[in-house]
């Protein structure tokens, strides 16, 4: 069962002169109240068009890492993607997508801990909110249409984290308000096809399997090319965007295309992440607002494979003609990479910064801490890591490629078996940012394997490459040698 949420004045966010109060989250169905403190604190193969899984190993060896030196500059002011980037006229498609998901979640965003969102709790008690769902909505609608609709052949299967049997009536209607507040009641009409956009996604099984149906759908519309896996999570880092903008809640829109097991697009939407790479002002001001914070708030960024990757503007200043809306738009986009990587100077080994979660429980068993201990030489005195960047969700891949910090890991307890959503569209930002991510083997994952990654991955080591790659890959060798 789920319990919902109740919400009050959700539609002040865009009306800056209206008050918003303070709430608590309540359990309609059950009267269980939920404040935002409390959880702020806390194999089918794709790979190709056939049923059979290739012959593949999770276990690529391949090293996907550039160096660069310290006369480079994180990020190059260049004015625009190229008009021969690679797969440039999908991900057009898909930017439009993530734009209008982002004006979504930053229209509903709570401003700090105190106020309020309609959700539901899953049985994993994990929160989610009328955002996730609206986004996803929006996004596979979009996809769906420009994609598969369009051209009147299925090959774009999608991906995504949440599904409408989830969502009461009550909950469908004031998700119906919020599209029509927010300009995009015209995509969506009704509640039946919201909860049909929504369930675009709903593609697997619980065991990550894809349904045997994609197969047969595919195998109907095959045009001998690859299948084109698109994973999305609506809102990744829930538990950020429910801390709110003034408490520095910090989450993502993450969307990644994949083929033959590989990420080989990938976007992030980050309305709170600051567009400078020194800035770390992740809180709002009191007097900062959506009017005023433009050009120092809000980014996405954007990989394709053999591309590179770009940070542009959360939102167009004008569109650049291309046939598509305004939020298609390139312009503004800067060329990013990692920090110097070669040993040549910027950023020390030993003072390589750490981007973590803000909550302990993403290091369960110390292991993140062992590992900076020995990148460092020591931890502080209250034991923690020397140099962090804190901060929730995926919005930490992009801090990487654009050289804000130079490591993170997911080491998550054994049993756990990760989503691709989680880390897909990560993947393919900071390998074409120059860097790499690899498993707790130093091998690239399969992400072909369906909604979840093999169950053999133990975690995830992510790094600006060269010489960061390699101090972190012997550290968590090391300390895991020490606790055999």
């Amino acid at each position: 069962m789920c319990d919902a949420f109740t919400i009050s004045n959700s539609f002040s966010r865009l009306h800056p002169a209206r008050t918003i109060l303070p709430f608590s989250f309540i359990g309609a169905a059950s009267k269980i109240i939920y404040t935002n403190s409390n959880i702020a604190s806390e194999a089918h193969a794709f790979h190709t068009h056939s049923r059979s899984p290739k012959e593949k190993s999770h276990g690529d060896t391949t090293d996907t890492t550039r160096l660069y030196s310290s006369s480079s500059s994180s990020m190059d002011m260049d004015g625009g993607i190229p008009e021969d980037y690679p797969n440039l006229e999908i991900i057009q498609i898909a930017l439009s997508a993530i734009r209008k998901a982002c004006k979504i979640s930053t229209y509903l965003q709570p401003t700090t801990v105190q106020s309020d969102i309609s959700g539901i709790t899953k049985k994993d008690a994990s929160p989610v909110t009328i955002g996730d769902f609206a986004a996803q909505a929006i996004v596979l609608n979009l996809l769906e249409r420009e994609l598969n609709q369009k051209r009147g052949i299925r090959d774009n299967v999608f991906i995504a984290e949440e599904g409408s049997s989830n969502l009461s009536e009550d909950l469908s209607q004031e998700i119906m308000s919020v599209l029509k507040e927010c300009g995009m009641d015209g995509m969506i009409e009704n509640v039946e096809e919201l909860s049909k956009s929504i369930d675009l996604g709903q593609t697997y099984k619980p065991n990550g399997e894809l349904l045997d149906s994609i197969f047969e759908r595919f195998e109907k519309d095959a045009t001998g090319s690859p299948m084109k896996v698109w994973c999305l999570d609506p809102i990744d880092g829930t538990r950020g965007f429910l801390r709110g903008k003034r408490e520095g809640g910090q989450y993502c829109i993450a969307l990644a295309l994949i083929e033959d097991g590989v990420p080989i697009v990938g976007l992030l939407g980050c309305p709170n992440l600051p567009t400078s790479r020194d800035d770390e002002n992740y809180e709002w001001s009191s007097d900062e607002t959506e009017e005023n914070n433009a050009s120092s708030r809000g980014c996405i960024f954007v990989a394709s494979k053999g591309g590179g990757c770009y940070q542009l503007p959360l939102y167009p200043s004008s569109t650049d003609g291309t046939g598509h809306d305004a939020d298609a738009s390139t312009i503004g986009a800067s060329k990013v990479h990692v920090t110097a990587n070669d040993g040549s100077g910027g950023v020390a080994l030993n003072q390589a910064r750490f981007c973590v979660g803000v909550e302990q429980y993403g290091d369960p068993e110390g292991k993140v801490s062992a590992i900076a201990n020995k990148i460092h030489g020591k931890l502080d005195d209250d034991g923690d890591i020397l140099f962090t960047r804190r901060m929730d969700s995926q919005v930490k891949y992009g801090v990487l490629a654009r050289g804000g910090a130079e490591i993170m890991t997911r080491l998550p307890k054994k049993s756990y078996v990760e989503w691709i959503w989680d880390h897909a569209a990560g993947r393919i930002v900071i390998e074409e940012a120059g860097g790499n991510q690899v498993d707790t083997n130093g091998n690239l994952v399969d992400y072909g394997r369906g909604a979840k990654m093999d169950k053999n991955v133990d975690g995830l080591l992510v790094s600006s490459g060269g010489i960061f790659s390699k101090a972190l890959l012997d550290a968590y060798t090391e300390q895991e040698s020490e606790r055999n």
